[in-house]
């Protein structure tokens, strides 16, 4: 039992377990989220100037419903791959145990992608560990695993995810 000034009751409402999470932009905006900061910054001519951002185009905001998108190539954006294949080496890697994106998934769409295997699943280590694996296509994709990462493999697995990117950026061994 707990008391709030001439309210008693036997359990908090989340307003009441957590309020220093109101927001004071009010609806609209997530209740666990401070967004005043980072939208006027963004909304600044300054910044706007900056970022190249044309006059016609509305200022940001943290969350909006005004926003519609419609697909017409491919699936997500495996068009993106397919528009650089050859142009620009491409690394994509993905946390093995995220379930947020399954590498699973991705793996699919790769394979969709009908490139000629240049070299084939490996592991690669850290610390003598496994790290995670690896397979590189002729298009100039690499796409890694990140063993034992979630959905943010560099906050999960920094010494993997860092060997990882730092070695194909400099075209070092994986």
């Amino acid at each position: 039992m707990y008391q709030s000034g001439n309210h008693v009751a036997d359990h908090f409402t989340a307003s009441e377990y957590t309020p220093f999470l109101q927001n004071e932009q009010g609806a609209g905006l997530p209740p666990c989220t401070f967004g005043t900061p980072i939208i006027e910054y963004y909304g600044r001519a300054d910044v706007r100037d900056a970022l190249h951002i044309p006059a016609d185009v509305q200022d940001w905001t943290l969350c909006t419903t005004k926003i519609t998108l419609e697909y017409h190539r491919g699936q997500g954006s495996q068009w993106v791959y397919e528009a650089l294949q050859g142009k620009y080496k491409m690394l994509h890697f993905s946390g093995d145990t995220d379930g947020a994106v399954p590498t699973l998934g991705t793996e699919g769409w790769i394979n969709s992608l009908n490139w000629a295997v240049e070299e084939k699943w490996r592991t690669y280590l850290v610390d003598g560990q496994v790290a995670g694996y690896l397979e590189a296509y002729d298009g100039g994709l690499t796409f890694a695993t990140v063993h034992g990462a979630g959905h943010m493999a560099p906050q999960f697995k920094p010494p993997q995810t860092y060997h990882l990117i730092k070695n194909w950026i400099f075209d070092t061994a994986i």
